[in-house]
């Protein structure tokens, strides 16, 4: 009898994140080259508590992965390379997760920050995506200890938990050229895209935010403000004269920011820039030109949730042993 194969689980990891302006205005940590690939190397470690996987990653230009694999030594999962020749740039992690999603992988653990899971979902927009925080607000990566991320993984990526494990999250669409975030996008004064990074709220116009929750930084700390979000909504901030929050805006950043209009709004909903929006910032990085550009709140990725993938069924809770007692109740 011919044994099923493996569930595949995608590796992407950016040896360019954690680096950009912040690092001089706030207090914005370097995640170098070393802290990455020890990163990977435990959640490699962490696939093998789980029922066997097999691992395809992206050979970065920086070995990250290769040097991982150097680290686990002999507690890796098998891995191999995806025929993608990197080249330093975005569409590296954007090309492998397209190549991950024509592999038929389970899921894709991403190693950077927000702009990289956001290339990777624009390379794999259904992607079962397990976004590992090593960037600056790292609003939608998982902050959790990568091995115990690669125990979850490894639980998720088989049926009948990976319908329950992967939960599904919006996304922001931009304009119909396939630019997209995870978390917001930003309406800017300023008509130059510089350092890329947002840093200065006197630069704000609105934004959109998705995915947000009280413990973020950054655009999605003002929404998280004004209460909870569900999953399938979208909430929508202008700028201005009007309620003052003090928030954490970036790493050792707090000011306090006036918002004049807040709207909450369901999937599906489109925003039209305001004439005041010259540039527009996509998860944190001014990146095109804002007018004429129209916002959709849309089904995205599934992201992992790592309580119920290590959530155990009530059988499995019960050790064997016949004289052992049950737990109860006090």
């Amino acid at each position: 009898m011919v044994s099923p194969p493996l569930p595949i689980v995608g590796l992407i990891a950016n040896p360019a994140s954690s680096k950009d302006i912040r690092r001089l205005v706030g207090l914005g940590r370097v995640v170098d080259v070393e802290e990455k690939a020890n990163i990977a190397a435990r959640f490699l470690v962490g696939l093998t508590a789980g029922p066997p996987v097999e691992v395809l990653a992206l050979d970065d230009r920086a070995g990250l992965v290769r040097r991982a694999v150097h680290l686990a030594r002999h507690d890796a999962p098998p891995v191999a390379f995806l025929r993608v020749t990197a080249v330093g740039r975005e569409d590296d992690t954007r090309h492998a997760a397209e190549a991950l999603a024509t592999a038929g992988a389970a899921a894709v653990a991403v190693i950077g920050g927000d702009g990289t899971v956001r290339a990777a979902v624009e390379g794999w927009p259904e992607a079962h995506l397990v976004p590992l925080a090593a960037g600056t607000n790292n609003a939608i990566g998982i902050r959790h200890e990568p091995t115990i991320l690669g125990v979850a993984t490894a639980r998720a990526v088989r049926e009948p938990l990976r319908s329950r494990a992967f939960v599904p999250a919006p996304r922001l669409l931009v304009g119909g050229d396939g630019d997209s975030a995870l978390v917001d996008v930003v309406g800017v004064r300023s008509p130059w895209t510089g350092a890329r990074a947002l840093w200065d709220p006197g630069e704000l116009v609105e934004a959109l935010t998705v995915n947000v929750h009280p413990t973020a930084i950054g655009i999605a700390a003002i929404a998280a403000a004004f209460g909870p979000l569900p999953r399938d909504r979208g909430r929508y901030l202008r700028f201005g004269a009007g309620r003052a929050v003090t928030v954490a805006f970036g790493p050792g950043m707090v000011r306090s920011i006036e918002v004049a209009e807040v709207r909450d709004l369901p999937m599906g909903s489109s925003v039209a820039v305001r004439p005041e929006s010259r540039l527009l910032a996509l998860d944190g990085e001014r990146r095109r030109v804002a007018a004429g550009s129209r916002i959709t709140i849309a089904p995205g990725p599934d992201l992992l949730d790592v309580a119920t993938a290590l959530a155990r069924p009530e059988r499995e809770n019960q050790l064997h042993h016949p004289d052992t007692p049950k737990c109860r109740e006090t």
